[in-house]
């Protein structure tokens, strides 16, 4: 339970016992809640699709999700304008990423996506991590 501006001990907040995201904020006592795990930069779970030139919030998370997938092949990687070393990058990450889901299940996740936003790449890993689609 989260007290005030403090922690407390017992389990991490949860919305119904499922896990949820969180926002993350650089207000003046902000934290972590105890249990929830920060997924953006530089974190293994980042979207590495964000802050590309020319590629959106939301086609960034729509990358996103099909990357995880494994929708995106390295020709439409390329003509995305990625190159040969970042390709063979993103197949490592996203490699590593899904060998670790497991460690993110059951957990609230913590991004800086507004709560109210429907893109935000933290949404794709609940839904894989608990064992629901991405789409």
């Amino acid at each position: 339970m989260i007290t005030g501006n403090r922690r407390a001990s017992g389990p991490p907040e949860t919305f119904g016992n499922r896990p949820r995201r969180l926002q993350r904020t650089r207000r003046r006592n902000a934290f972590t809640p105890a249990g929830a795990i920060y997924v953006g930069r530089p974190t293994l779970w980042s979207n590495p699709f964000a802050g590309r030139p020319h590629i959106g919030h939301a086609r960034s998370v729509i990358l996103y999700r099909a990357w995880l997938a494994d929708d995106l092949t390295p020709r439409i990687l390329a003509a995305a304008g990625f190159g040969m070393d970042e390709i063979r990058t993103l197949a490592r990450w996203r490699r590593r990423l899904l060998k670790a889901l497991p460690r993110i299940a059951g957990k609230n996740l913590q991004c800086w996506c507004p709560t109210t936003s429907s893109w935000c790449h933290a949404d794709v890993l609940l839904a894989l991590a608990n064992g629901a689609t991405a789409e």
